[in-house]
């Protein structure tokens, strides 16, 4: 698999340097992907771009655990106590519907321009995926299961430790990995709204200066790093369901 997805890259970059002299593409418009491989190298001997990438790694990683515990979290007190449910939602719903580009310059005002603003939204838009894929893996599972806790006196972290985490192992990781994907995209999100580092700010630096080659390449450069750390997810997977299933 990995295989294959490395000649289709390749094959794409190739059909994308032969449409620009064929076409006659301004490089102003859309530069080669030699130009734009060439302006990556720079920016990671130049400027300082190593460091840009590990700042939003660390606020997409403190983000996704803060906000994938408090949805774990949330969803055992959920599944054990509906009436806490039934108040929270109307106001989870409301909170998810809001645009998350809306909320960013909230939580800069509120919290500055540092890594907090950033790791709160990647918590927020974490949070509710995998609320809802834990929430659905406790409320699906096999009843005898939860017949077997009762007659096993088991306790709560006893019965969410063997029983209902094991359970909603496969919907808990389908929400996860759409929390990675909207992870990554709020990181970058409140680094465009207002951030001195990370690749978003390397990002909004090329756009006001008119760099294509420099917004093309982070763009690349983010779409690898959320295929990583879908990878990542997925071998955690295989792990954990090896380990629980």
């Amino acid at each position: 698999m990995f295989l294959k997805a490395i000649i289709g890259l390749v094959g794409i970059a190739v059909l994308w340097g032969a449409a620009v002299p064929i076409f006659d593409v301004p490089h102003y418009l859309l530069p080669g992907p030699i130009e734009v491989a060439e302006r990556i190298i720079f920016l990671f001997q130049r400027g300082d771009l190593a460091w840009h990438i590990y700042v939003t790694l660390s606020e997409v990683f403190g983000g996704f655990i803060l906000g994938a515990v408090v949805g774990i979290a949330a969803a055992l007190v959920f599944s054990r106590f509906p009436i806490v449910e039934r108040v929270l939602t109307p106001l989870i719903l409301l909170l998810q519907t809001i645009p998350k580009i809306a909320i960013a310059p909230l939580l800069l005002l509120w919290l500055g321009l540092g890594a907090s603003p950033k790791v709160a939204l990647v918590a927020v838009v974490t949070f509710f995926p995998v609320m809802t894929a834990m929430l659905s893996g406790i409320r699906y599972m096999n009843k005898s299961y939860s017949d077997l806790s009762v007659v096993l006196r088991l306790s709560p972290w006893q019965r969410f430790w063997h029983i209902e985490l094991p359970a909603a192992i496969p919907t808990l990781f389908a929400g996860a990995t759409v929390a990675t994907t909207l992870a990554m995209t709020a990181a970058v999100i409140g680094e465009l709204m207002g951030a001195n580092k990370g690749m978003g700010f390397v990002l909004a630096t090329g756009q006001e200066n008119a760099d294509t080659a420099t917004v093309m390449g982070m763009v690349i450069l983010l779409s690898f790093v959320g295929w990583a750390l879908f990878a990542i997810l997925d071998y955690g997977r295989r792990r954990v369901e090896d380990r629980f299933l």
